[in-house]
């Protein structure tokens, strides 16, 4: 299961026009049956050879514009420095759009539980849950060929980021389709929902193998704990329950161990909730993507 290895357009032309513009596409998938929103914001810089490195950018509708801000400040490094190289490609949901109604951020939760939660390996998924191998072939099969034909990239071990249901997608891709993807950033993986829908299977028996790129796990320093001014002793419990903090320390551990070639990192942004986390996470994951300049 290979990213495409096709990276640049013929018509290098267009890149000179596109580059530091962002521009979208939707695109069916048949393996899931969702149409997916493909936002890519290019560098501000003409492509290096062989096309823009890539971070793939789960929940994009959300996140695109935090990547992107980050990129163009921590990678410029001073006023009188070349801007970074590195293209985003956001991957979010067809309507999804800010201000969006009740009714569509309905959808698009649905949708995001489906792609985002991994098969069983015992017992029955719960309804609407497990599509993550359908979404995992159409982020190496179906998308890479419809970017390569658009834009110059480098499309053959793009890294991916995901937060939330999305990191505990980004550790099932990690163990999947290790020699997919360059690099692994899971932010607050939400690996309970593991935990209470396959519990025969817990704790995680991981796998290793030699293509295995770098892993970066994080999570923040307050998930896990009650927050009493918020008034919700049911969230609460949830927060103490679901161990978000602890699981994801565990599965760095596990991994390091198993699979030291990896590079796996664990960190803990000490006063981050589970929403606020994603900024310094966003530092973070550029920090280690940003070439030397």
């Amino acid at each position: 299961m290979l990213l495409s290895s096709s990276p640049v357009m013929s018509h290098m032309g267009d890149a000179r026009v596109l580059q530091g513009t962002t521009t979208a596409f939707t695109q069916h998938s048949s393996a899931t049956g969702h149409d997916y929103l493909i936002q890519v914001a290019l560098p501000q810089i003409a492509p290096p050879e062989g096309g823009y490195p890539v971070l793939l950018v789960l929940d994009g509708n959300r996140h695109l514009d935090l990547f992107t801000a980050a990129r163009d400040i921590l990678g410029r490094r001073g006023f009188d420095k070349a801007p970074s190289d590195l293209a985003i490609v956001a991957v979010g949901y067809a309507g999804e759009t800010d201000g969006q109604a009740k009714a569509v951020r309905d959808i698009v939760t649905k949708l995001r539980l489906k792609d985002f939660t991994p098969p069983l390996t015992t017992g029955t998924a719960p309804e609407g849950t497990g599509g993550g191998e359908d979404f995992l072939d159409y982020l190496t099969q179906a998308l890479p060929p419809e970017l390569a034909s658009r834009y110059p990239l480098d499309l053959t071990r793009p890294a991916l980021v995901g937060h939330s249901l999305g990191g505990l997608f980004a550790l099932h891709a990690q163990q999947k389709a290790p020699e997919a993807f360059g690099a692994i950033f899971a932010i607050s993986p939400s690996l309970w929902w593991l935990q209470e829908n396959d519990p025969a299977s817990w704790p995680l028996r991981l796998a290793c193998s030699e293509a295995a790129g770098p892993v970066y796990i994080a999570a923040g320093g307050r998930e896990q704990s009650p927050q009493p001014r918020r008034q919700d002793p049911e969230r609460d419990r949830l927060r103490v329950q679901r161990a978000m903090i602890d699981n994801a320390h565990e599965h760095a551990r596990q991994l390091r161990e198993h699979c030291p070639q990896a590079a796996v990192q664990w960190r803990l942004f000490e006063g981050e909730d589970h929403g606020s986390v994603m900024w310094p996470a966003a530092r973070a994951v550029m920090e280690r993507l940003l070439r030397p300049r």
